[in-house]
């Protein structure tokens, strides 16, 4: 969509959110009291919901831009997290430095669903290989050979991966088998451009491309429409109930929460 090409060539995370709550202002702004009551009449007439769908792509430097931004700064253990992204499937790396114990990690992970709404912000991943442990250093000689104890025991015995565990401990995400769950509402709540971008459009899905994610979007008809007028023009007992999104997000990540 032409309207969107541009949003590439945002400086950081926080802009491309930016422009696009702008492009939209931007693209509704045009004769909006006709739109606006041919909307009317429309969903008078019919309780069809709108379903264009917006691809937004984002560069894997903004996805590691805001990895930065919302993750590696606000929890001190992480000392780097990046991905690497390619078609269906991308890599995750993360340096940790926690209990004694520095060690540099990388893993292969699908992307199995993305939802970002003024409700949920959530993404959802499958492992699909065990964690490479690329560098390890711990403060004593015990408790190295316990880490790699531990990590023997995980794969050869349990049939598992730690990382799961790793990432519940230094409270970023919730496992449950070879899924991660990472509710990111306690990072974006308060950050005006992103909460204000999602009030105009919903993320529901997202694909993965090489050094690309790719959003599929749809726009909030609704509240475009009551940013201009003084009532809602579709409300919220016309549409079907939103799923929930938890109260303390990482709390109970490990279940999508309950509609």
């Amino acid at each position: 969509m032409s309207d969107f090409d541009n949003v590439r060539d945002s400086d950081n995370f926080d802009e491309f959110f930016e422009n696009i709550g702008y492009r939209f202002d931007e693209s509704f702004s045009s004769g909006w009291e006709r739109l606006a009551q041919s909307v009317k009449d429309i969903y008078n007439k019919t309780t069809d919901k709108f379903e264009d769908e917006l691809a937004l792509p984002v560069a894997q430097t903004y996805v590691n831009d805001a990895l930065q931004n919302f993750v590696t700064d606000n929890v001190k253990a992480i000392l780097e997290l990046r991905v690497e992204l390619h078609d269906d499937w991308f890599r995750l790396y993360c340096t940790v430095n926690a209990g004694g114990i520095y060690a540099e990690i990388a893993s292969n992970f699908s992307l199995i669903h993305v939802q970002l709404d003024r409700n949920v912000q959530r993404f959802v991943f499958g492992q699909q290989t065990y964690t490479d442990i690329l560098n390890l250093r711990c403060e004593s000689f015990i408790k190295r050979q316990g880490v790699k104890l531990a990590i023997w025991f995980y794969h050869s015995v349990l049939k598992k991966d730690p990382l799961g565990f790793l990432l519940s401990y230094v409270n970023i995400a919730r496992a449950k088998d070879e899924v991660i769950y990472i509710d990111i509402n306690r990072w974006l709540k308060n950050n005006k451009k992103i909460m204000g971008a999602l009030y105009k459009v919903q993320v529901n899905y997202g694909e993965l491309e090489e050094e690309q994610m790719v959003l599929k979007a749809q726009i909030n008809y609704r509240d475009l429409l009551a940013s201009s007028n003084s009532e809602d023009i579709i409300g919220d007992d016309d549409e079907p109930e939103l799923m929930q999104g938890p109260v303390k997000p990482i709390d109970d990540a490990t279940e999508p929460s309950q509609v």
